[in-house]
């Protein structure tokens, strides 16, 4: 119902700088996006930007407002140095429905308004529609990529648009024609392969890959599922780090594999972080037979065997097999924590050595090193 700015030093809340909403006003969506104008001389500029929702009941039209607020900087009172910072209301407008997700391409401001979603050119204070299409249900997730969109809809799955900037044109390359009840999307980049994640409301995790050459594609017109597991928990918000380029514990640089991989991150309803990170080929196989290894030879936590419960579930029937294709992190980390012995004999099973398979999760914990890990044994890591 409000909008409040905060110091990223002291986390507290700045002075003057909270806006009040109007009544049955809700904030649908918020993001800190780069729009160019015409009418600035530095190019893209960074704004906060709101869509705004009015629920009034059945009986009335749902309509929403596009806010676009700038942050300036003036001169502080005395003695509250935190009230340099003011916010300042660039576009307020209202909409013919519901502005329910927003991102920005290129420069221009993506939005969905209703059912159809539209991209505006930000000038001289005011939003000029340049391009628009119709979505599906209810379109609560849009990411950008270069001059690809991800869309997420509540309950047809995902569709992969493209900006075309020089006819101005925006067109759908590929969607998942299947049913599936989206709670988050985002992109998953290996180098020079893009693969689009997508959680569910059944608690899976599945990842998606445009494939034109497969035949069940039909020519690129569907997203093809490449691999999938089952988190037990619902995922609502995902975002992209670039992989570490530069070892913590020695400042030495990594592989140059990593230049171009982003580990993908993700936070639960229950509390939890995970991440996704690319493997290659040979670090899979390896990490594949000691997860294999390890789900036969450990003891299972509460009953559950590791490799039933990561299976993809559905509740409608589905004729398509699990892809499975990620490893459980948890399970092969547990490597770490056995006796000497047990490592030898579970590395002798799978053709190598307990310091190989060592090097291998030592370098995967790199790749992503991060806070998480400190957290505790609520938090969760996935490969």
């Amino acid at each position: 119902f409000s909008l409040q700015l905060f110091s990223p030093v002291s986390w507290e809340g700045i002075p003057g700088t909270k806006l009040q909403l109007d009544d049955w006003e809700y904030v649908t969506c918020m993001k800190h996006l780069y729009l160019s104008s015409e009418g600035m001389h530095s190019g893209q500029r960074g704004f906060i930007v709101l869509g705004t929702n009015f629920n009034y009941g059945e009986d009335i039209t749902s309509r929403g407002h596009i806010k676009i607020y700038d942050v300036i900087e003036v001169v502080p009172e005395p003695g509250q140095p935190l009230t340099k910072h003011k916010i300042k209301t660039v576009y307020d407008k209202e909409q013919k429905g519901p502005v329910t997700a927003i991102c920005a391409v290129s420069g221009f401001l993506v939005s969905t308004v209703g059912q159809k979603i539209y991209i505006w050119q930000f000038k001289n204070k005011e939003l000029q529609g340049i391009a628009f299409i119709d979505s599906n249900v209810y379109i609560h997730q849009i990411h950008a990529l270069k001059n690809f969109l991800l869309v997420g809809d509540v309950y047809q799955s995902m569709t992969v648009l493209q900006y075309q900037q020089d006819y101005r044109t925006l067109s759908v390359i590929s969607r998942d024609t299947h049913p599936l009840e989206t709670y988050a999307a985002e992109f998953i980049i290996d180098n020079g392969h893009l693969g689009f994640l997508a959680t569910d409301a059944q608690r899976n995790l599945s990842i998606f890959e445009y494939l034109p050459e497969v035949k069940e594609s039909m020519g690129g017109q569907r997203l093809i599922r490449k691999a999938d597991i089952h988190l037990g928990q619902h995922v609502n918000v995902m975002w992209r780090v670039r992989a570490k380029l530069t070892d913590p514990s020695s400042s030495q640089r990594v592989l140059p594999a990593n230049e171009k991989k982003h580990v993908t991150w993700y936070a639960t309803l229950d509390g939890a972080l995970g991440h996704l990170l690319p493997l290659s080929e040979p670090k899979y196989r390896r990490m594949l037979m000691l997860n294999n290894v390890l789900t036969n030879s450990l003891q299972h936590t509460a009953g559950l065997n590791p490799k039933g419960y990561r299976t993809f579930r559905s509740e409608r029937r589905d004729l398509r097999n699990p892809c499975r294709g990620i490893v459980d992190g948890d399970l092969v980390f547990q490597f770490t924590d056995l006796p000497a012995p047990d490592k030898a004999e579970f590395a002798r099973r799978i053709g190598t050595t307990a310091a190989d398979i060592m090097d291998d999760l030592s370098e995967l914990d790199r790749n992503a090193r991060s806070e998480e890990r400190r957290v505790g044994k609520e938090c969760r890591s996935r490969w």
